[in-house]
């Protein structure tokens, strides 16, 4: 078993570790970059979203905007994430969602990026939030929703530090944490892509499960992400509710971390399901014990 595995299992047994395991993702990025750097010739200095669709080193992109967290502690930096547009074939292929790509003009005359920026100053109260949400992304794509009240994002597989987040168009009350969430998101769901790359939790099956989330059947592996996303996401908040914020954001957050627990209930005999590997039911286990 590689030092990699080793750790994997390590951490997902330890009932004290943060369930972003902070302390996996630089090297999960590590191997996942040396992965794609042995298949396509792409590193983290020529990584884009374009080269991953075309599976070569595309063209340089210039990034829209770099964002870091307003606030930084100067013995340890906190990297910046990039914003580049969205490709065009991505934009096909969502067409359905309602979304569409923030045009640069808009970008840089709104709010968007304003939004975007305090968003990323949320997941930085809790320093190693961000800088496991930091390593995952090298691509941030904004994307503009249909309507502002409803969010958007997603992430692909097969493009391990890229997501899709909406932001709105104008500012909202709390929109600041929902774009927060949507990254985390995420970056959470590219995390677990890399751990499973390395072990994998689910074995291969045609069976399905329902997710509370998607309310539909899916494949276990999904309804895996799910958990383990959002299991993420309510513990983060519960951090962020002892943090000096507003009455607003305290109830927000509070209302959103009881819509999850009552997800995660519905779900408690997923536990139960038979096509886990070993180390699949210890996440499992450790997932729905933090509920």
């Amino acid at each position: 078993m590689s030092n990699i595995q080793n750790l994997i299992l390590s951490t997902i047994e330890s009932p004290t570790s943060s369930v972003w395991f902070p302390t996996l993702t630089q090297q999960l990025v590590t191997g996942g970059l040396e992965s794609i750097l042995q298949k396509y010739g792409i590193q983290e200095g020529n990584y884009s979203t374009e080269a991953m669709l075309h599976g070569r080193i595309s063209n340089s992109i210039t990034a829209t905007a770099c964002l870091s967290p307003t606030f930084q502690n100067i013995n340890k930096p906190l990297r910046p994430i990039n914003i580049y547009p969205v490709p065009e074939e991505i934009v096909a292929m969502y067409s359905y969602s309602g979304s569409k790509p923030y045009s640069i003009e808009i970008l840089k005359d709104s709010t968007v990026l304003q939004c975007l920026q305090e968003s990323l100053d949320i997941l930085a109260t809790i320093p190693t939030v961000y800088e496991t949400v930091s390593n995952l992304v090298i691509s941030l794509h904004i994307l503009q929703p249909e309507d502002d009240n409803f969010d958007i994002s997603y992430s692909l597989p097969n493009i391990p530090f890229s997501i899709f987040v909406s932001v709105p168009s104008k500012r909202m009350e709390n929109d600041v944490l929902r774009v927060a969430e949507a990254i985390l998101h995420e970056a959470m769901h590219l995390q677990l892509t890399l751990i499973e790359q390395c072990v994998p939790m689910i074995i291969e099956t045609d069976k399905s499960y329902f997710s509370p989330w998607k309310n539909e059947q899916r494949h276990p592996r999904g309804v895996l992400h799910a958990i383990y996303v959002f299991c993420v996401i309510k513990q983060f908040f519960e951090l962020l509710i002892k943090q000096d914020i507003s009455t607003s954001a305290i109830q927000f957050l509070n209302e959103r971390c009881n819509v999850i627990s009552n997800q995660l209930t519905e779900i408690n005999d997923f536990i139960n399901y038979p096509y886990f590997t070993e180390a699949g039911q210890t996440l499992a286990n450790r997932l729905l014990f933090v509920k």
